[in-house]
């Protein structure tokens, strides 16, 4: 037995198809929209761990140069404020008074 299928119902059919492909499309790209705006939203967010990473790296960098330009500086303000050594032996050497409490004379 064979039933054939008659004009309008092949129409019917192929358009209830067209229709479920057309639905399936539709939800198919706002699958790859989604997944595409996941992706930009993970991209940021490694963007910007990067950059933060990038700040602390500067900051660091940043920190360490301020502390050497205040040890130089703490080195030459203790250098400036206090005779060297030889200074003071060249001194007294010379006959001249020094400040030190422990410099004597002959």
């Amino acid at each position: 037995m064979v039933s054939a299928i008659s004009g309008s119902s092949a129409t019917q059919y192929s358009s209830s198809i067209s229709s479920s492909n057309a639905a399936q499309e539709a939800a198919l790209e706002k699958q790859i929209q989604d997944l595409e705006d996941q992706a930009k939203a993970i991209k940021d967010q490694v963007q910007a761990a990067q950059v933060q990473q990038d700040i602390a790296t500067a900051q660091a960098k940043l920190d360490a140069l301020r502390a050497a330009d205040a040890d130089k500086a703490a080195k030459a303000a203790e250098s400036q404020s206090t005779p060297s050594a030889a200074a003071l032996r060249q001194a007294e050497f010379d006959g001249e008074k020094t400040t030190q409490s422990n410099a004597f004379w002959m």
